[in-house]
């Protein structure tokens, strides 16, 4: 049986990702899985990826993200999307501020035999800072 496409499996851990479905996100990544944010190390294995989601999901529970682009090249894929959603958990240690933010986002991902191995974040932290009142704004 031949593997799904990267840009797939990519669209698949959207889907998990949006469904809050913690199994199903962590049956598409590698073993040795590990995501780096901007540049820096961040995740390394499946368990401390899931997580780091589900603390993602309950300091916003009705985030979304909507993706905006694929692209694929020798199964590495570009996707850009938007995250949308209510800050109403702990976020990072501070508690909830109750207010909405958008922002737009960038992720490469390694897809190697239908699951993630890599994913390298890139994100516009300070516009979400700003619009969750975290940090002044200018």
């Amino acid at each position: 049986m031949q593997d799904p496409s990267p840009i797939d499996v990519v669209r698949r851990v959207v889907d998990c990702d949006n469904d809050r479905d913690a199994a199903g996100y962590r049956a598409l990544l590698h073993d040795d899985y590990q995501s780096f944010v901007h540049g820096q190390p961040s995740t390394r294995g499946p368990d401390e990826e899931v997580a780091a989601i589900e603390r993602w999901w309950r300091a916003a529970s009705d985030v979304h993200l909507e993706p905006l682009e694929f692209y694929e090249s020798q199964g590495v894929v570009t996707l850009r999307y938007a995250l949308e959603g209510t800050n109403d958990g702990e976020f990072y240690g501070q508690p909830a501020t109750g207010k909405r933010f958008k922002v737009e986002n960038c992720t490469l991902l390694e897809v190697e035999q239908g699951r993630v191995r890599r994913a390298w974040r890139y994100s516009d932290t300070l516009g979400l800072l700003t619009q969750l009142g975290l940090v002044p704004a200018s």
